[in-house]
């Protein structure tokens, strides 16, 4: 027996959408985790939960660009949230992991 493939919409019910995300996020850390191992690999993974809430994962040397992308993220939050939303939040993270690396 197959899987069935999942719809990608946003699930209106919010115990449902509550259990996928705890799930997925799960899910995530683990492949994260094994990408690590298997490929000897530094991994960064930041899931910020609709309430604001951080989960991370972080291995080697990635920890301190995981603390800064935190910091990063709730000390620019409120003004970005007002004008681009998520795709602003990641492209200043973007350029900031991009300032790291250079």
């Amino acid at each position: 027996m197959g899987r069935k493939k999942v719809e990608l919409k946003r699930i209106e019910d919010k115990s449902s959408r509550q259990v996928t995300f705890s799930k997925r996020r799960n899910g995530l850390i683990k492949k994260a985790r094994e990408l690590s191992v298997l490929c000897d690999v530094d991994v960064a993974v930041l899931v910020f939960s609709s309430r604001g809430k951080l989960y991370e994962y972080a291995n080697g040397n990635s920890y301190p660009q995981v603390e800064l992308v935190y910091r990063i993220h709730y000390l620019l939050k409120p003004r970005i949230v007002r004008g681009n939303g998520l795709r602003g939040q990641m492209m200043i993270m973007m350029s900031f992991f991009y300032i790291l690396k250079v």
